[in-house]
């Protein structure tokens, strides 16, 4: 016995309001990327948020946007509940499949709206509707399996369960998958709207321009973030950002490090005019840059920051013989003349960039005066990632 063409009709509808509601947020899902400041109608707030959910990182599974698998699945449910709703009398094999794709598509569903409650803590209210719906096209289709002949009802209620199932588990994948991975802007955006109001602000230069000569870089290099830190081994908040940015470099390879000097120490610094806050930092930066000479500049470095209050003569040729390094050479280089010009190049690069204290760090050129805390990195590699992304879908270099 077949269904009447009631059922279908309903069937399509609710395919075809899929369908429409997924390429809304596909639209969505685009602007969001697209790097202008998008907000869609239904970011009401920190925990109703449609921007937080369909900008996340759970909003993608085998590459696609979540709301491409579902625009898939509705399309094609809507051409085999066609002939039905036409009042035609669909094959049998047609009924299976769209019993497989309505709870198929409830299983995913449901996967989501977990992650939303659960993981997000958000409400998308777009996505919300599709689970309406999903629900609404699941019930509608289901009776569909008792008219059919007794081996095509088997078959039916196996790709039911089959469906829920294997779609329950493609959203738990993308959970697990989508845990492991780093913020996206949107959802920065809005878990703390106001420091990525604040961020997006700061001003820009050309990478390029502040990493200069790169001499002392440290990361994946062909990461897409680059922070360039102006920096000072006597300065407290340096050591704070020193910590932070090697845990940074330790959990993540999508950002590198390249160090510059900038001592607050007149002895080196001509903008300080007389004035020495730190006066040993001249001379520890020169000892960096000779332990850099013997290839063993980050291990010297850390020791400095991790002894700043010994950073005397005695002391800098102590932390090179802890990393076994010549010290008739260490001894030559720290007073050449060269050593010093390498660090006062670094201190006027400085300088005509506006760096007027330390740590100044510019994040893919953006100038950002002061250590951040550590979970602000994760926020800014995110924004600076997604304009990135930005910037390549408009074309740009």
């Amino acid at each position: 016995m077949r269904a009447r063409p009631s059922r279908y009709r309903v069937a399509l509808l609710l395919a075809l309001t899929g369908v429409a509601l997924s390429a809304y947020i596909h639209v969505v899902d685009a602007r969001l990327h697209a790097g202008s400041g998008y907000t869609s109608f239904c970011n009401l707030g920190p925990v109703v948020n449609c921007d937080a959910v369909i900008g996340s990182r759970y909003g993608h599974l085998l590459g696609l946007g979540d709301e491409v698998l579902g625009l898939a699945a509705f399309a094609v449910g809507a051409v085999l509940a066609l002939p039905g709703a036409l009042g035609a009398v669909p094959a049998e094999l047609f009924d299976v499949a769209l019993l497989g794709l309505a709870s198929g598509s409830l299983g995913f569903a449901l996967a989501l709206l977990g992650i939303q409650l659960f993981v997000l803590h958000k409400v998308c209210l777009l996505c919300l509707s599709i689970d309406v719906i999903a629900l609404a096209w699941f019930v509608t289709t289901l009776p569909l399996a008792a008219r059919l002949a007794p081996p095509r009802r088997t078959l039916a209620r196996a790709v039911v369960a089959a469906g829920l199932v294997v779609a329950l588990g493609a959203g738990a994948g993308s959970a697990v998958r989508g845990g492991a991975g780093a913020l996206t802007a949107a959802e920065v955006q809005a878990s703390d709207p106001r420091f990525y109001d604040l961020y997006t602000k700061l001003p820009v230069r050309p990478l390029r321009e502040v990493a200069g000569g790169e001499e002392h870089t440290k990361g994946n290099p062909d990461a897409p973030v680059t922070i360039v830190e102006f920096s000072d081994f006597e300065c407290p908040a340096c050591a704070e950002a020193f910590r932070d940015l090697k845990d940074l470099l330790r959990s993540r390879d999508d950002v590198r490090v390249v160090f510059r000097y900038f001592p607050l120490d007149a002895s080196c610094n001509a903008a300080l005019q007389g004035r020495s806050p730190h006066p040993d930092a001249c001379l520890a930066a020169f000892a960096a840059e000779c332990a850099g000479e013997q290839h063993r500049f980050w291990e010297y470095h850390d020791l400095l920051f991790e002894n700043q209050r010994a950073l005397d003569r005695d002391s800098l040729f102590r932390y090179a013989r802890d990393l076994g390094l010549d010290i008739a050479a260490f001894r030559a280089c720290l007073d050449a003349p060269a050593t010093r010009e390498q660090v006062e190049r670094d201190v006027a690069a400085g300088i005509a960039f506006g760096v007027a204290s330390t740590p100044t760090l510019f994040i893919n050129g953006r100038t950002v005066d002061g250590a951040l805390e550590r979970p602000y990195y994760d926020y800014a590699l995110a924004i600076e990632k997604h304009a990135l992304e930005a910037q390549a879908s408009r074309g740009g270099g």
